[in-house]
């Protein structure tokens, strides 16, 4: 199930029993974990009548190969633009 569903569903529950939503009643009603900023996000909603907003899925999670490769190439890009600006730096 994801985050979005998980999350309406708790929604759902306490608005069925007339309970007022926060962060902790929420919490309470999850059958899995959902992290909390999006928890968070969730209560804000339902407090102002907005529907939930798009939400990343649990399933959406890379392979530990897939972020290993991202975060390599990130920080060789970080280690480009960081030798760029101390180039930039000692050429003043």
């Amino acid at each position: 199930m994801s985050y979005q569903a998980e999350l309406a569903r708790a929604l759902k529950v306490l608005d069925a029993k007339g309970q007022t939503v926060t962060v902790a009643k929420v919490k309470a009603q999850l059958t899995t974990q959902v992290p909390l900023p999006l928890i968070i996000q969730a209560v804000k909603s339902a407090k102002a009548n907005t529907p939930l907003p798009e939400m990343p899925s649990d399933d959406a999670r890379l392979s530990d190969a897939e972020r290993i490769s991202q975060l390599e190439q990130q920080v060789a890009e970080l280690s480009e633009r960081l030798a760029t600006l101390e180039t930039q730096h000692l050429n003043r």
